[in-house]
């Protein structure tokens, strides 16, 4: 476990690379001759690069957190997107939070805001926010129940969307062999699956779409916040 460090020094680069506009996104880090020495994503304005991992060292801001991160970035507005990086460190808060199990919390959330549903698809749903619930307080979720989860979601006839969603979320923790890539994996498919959705449910699609993302942010900021 890494506790998040360096917070003060994470504020002031946040805020030097808004200024000098250094976010754009779908592009990985690249220099130019700005303040900041270059222009990219919301990852590579915390890194330099397109990977997450120093971040982390230097941070203490886990690597599925700024993945679910930079998938809800990437789908905002330009605005919203550049707020939303520069809302971070204040969520952050101070040096010595333990955010290792937010990315559960954000899976569990974003499953619960699906619209409830009157057939399987809730049936398929439930037991998988049980599970992301405990993994976010650090309770276990039994092998054998997550694994059954895992099946049931991937192969249940019923809203697709709904259960793909929820087979992203109970693959990551019924994966052990490679349990942080599947996490990281899973809660970024999880977050694109729930975004569509909740945006299946309601009309016109493109403002559904736009409130799931923003709702996404909110929710992640606010799971940091509260860690």
């Amino acid at each position: 476990m890494t506790l998040t460090k360096n917070t003060e020094i994470l504020r002031a680069e946040v805020a030097a690379h808004i200024k000098a506009d250094a976010l754009v996104r779908g592009s990985y880090w690249k220099p130019n001759e700005n303040a900041v020495g270059g222009q990219g994503s919301f990852i590579s304005c915390l890194t330099h690069s397109h990977e997450a991992p120093p971040a982390f060292e230097r941070f203490g801001l886990p690597v599925a957190v700024l993945r679910i991160a930079e998938h809800i970035f990437e789908a905002l507005p330009d605005d919203e997107g550049i707020a939303f990086f520069a809302a971070l460190p204040d969520a952050v808060g101070r040096d010595g939070k333990d955010l290792s199990r937010v990315h559960w919390g954000f899976l569990a959330a974003e499953l619960r805001a699906l619209p409830q549903t009157k057939d399987t698809a809730q049936t398929v749903i439930d037991p998988v926010v049980e599970g992301m619930e405990l993994l976010s307080i650090g309770e276990e979720w039994p092998d054998a129940r997550a694994a059954y989860a895992t099946a049931y979601a991937a192969h249940a006839p019923c809203a697709a969307y709904a259960c793909a969603a929820a087979y992203a979320a109970a693959y990551a923790a019924a994966d052990a062999a490679d349990a942080a890539y599947a996490a990281t994996d899973a809660a970024t498919r999880c977050a694109d699956r729930v975004a569509y959705a909740y945006a299946a449910a309601y009309a016109p699609y493109a403002e559904a779409a736009a409130r799931a993302r923003l709702r996404q942010r909110d929710t992640l900021l606010a799971l940091i916040a509260a860690a």
